[in-house]
Order: structure tokens, then sequence, then C-alpha cells
């Protein structure tokens, strides 16, 4: 072993010296890693978790309690999260492409940045929800029982 360590001694020694690069770590939470696993899992109930970051794709928490959950940055394309309680939730810059929020609860929620592309928000109050705008809005699917935010309008899909 100790011939070993001489040879790689001697050739870092000649490895021109470069600065060291800082490579950052993302450290996943236990308690993430537990919520994203119980949502994929079946689970339609997690309050307050954090979800940041996951990729929920295709999941469903069809009527469950999720108040005040952190979806941040998360990819939830195509998940059912139909008649579901998202009070207080943040969607920040969250893929919601696809997904079916049809008469969920959204109050206090947090879109800022969502993408709501093809997204279905059919009966849908959405008037206290926080960051929509009317480009995200566009994008998604309502009915005449969505409600949208003053000053914005929901587009009618069939």
């Amino acid at each position: 072993m100790l011939p070993f360590l001489f040879v790689l001694a001697g050739i870092a020694a000649q490895v021109p010296s470069q600065p060291a690069q800082v490579v950052p770590i993302v450290a996943v939470a236990p308690g993430r890693t537990a919520a994203v696993d119980s949502i994929k899992a079946g689970n339609h109930n997690c309050p307050h978790c954090d979800l940041t970051g996951a990729d929920l794709t295709n999941t469903c928490v069809k009527e469950g309690n999720l108040q005040g959950a952190k979806f941040d940055g998360a990819r939830a394309v195509l998940m059912c999260m139909s008649f579901a309680d998202f009070r207080g939730a943040s969607f920040r810059n969250t893929d919601l492409a696809g997904a079916n929020l049809a008469h969920a609860k959204v109050d206090g929620a947090d879109f800022t940045g969502a993408d709501l592309s093809i997204t279905s928000i059919k009966g849908t109050d959405l008037s206290h929800a926080i960051g929509l705008t009317q480009k995200q809005l566009d994008k998604a699917c309502g009915d005449a029982k969505t409600k949208a935010p003053a000053g914005l309008t929901v587009k009618i899909c069939s």
C-alpha cells in the first residue's frame, strides 16, 4: 500500500495547481424526503409539508389537506389536485402544466412564477390567491364558476 501512496504523491506533484472549485452541496432534509415519499405512496394529506423541488408528476392529492405546503420549484405536471385544500400554500416557480386544480381551495396560495399551461382551474376561487398574472391565467382553463383575482380574467375552456 505504501508504494501506491508514493505513486499517487508523485502524480499529484506533476499536476499543475489550479484554484479549488466550490461545488455547492444541496442537502435534502429528511422531512422533505418523507413528505415526497408519502405523497407518492398515495397519502393525500400533508399540511405544511415541504415539497420544494420535488417531482410529483402524475401523483394525486385529490381532496387532500395540503394547507401551507411548500411546492416551490416543484414539478407537478399532470398532478391531480382537485378539491384539495391548498390555502396558504406556496407554488412559487412550480410547473403545474396540465395539473387539475379544479374546485381546489387556494385562498392565500402564492402562484408567483408558476407555469399554469393547460392547468384546469374550473370552479376554483382564485380571487384571494397571490402572485397570479393575466399571462398565467391566459394559459390555464377555467369555466363560468372560476373566480379570478380583481382585474384579471379567466379563459373558458370546454
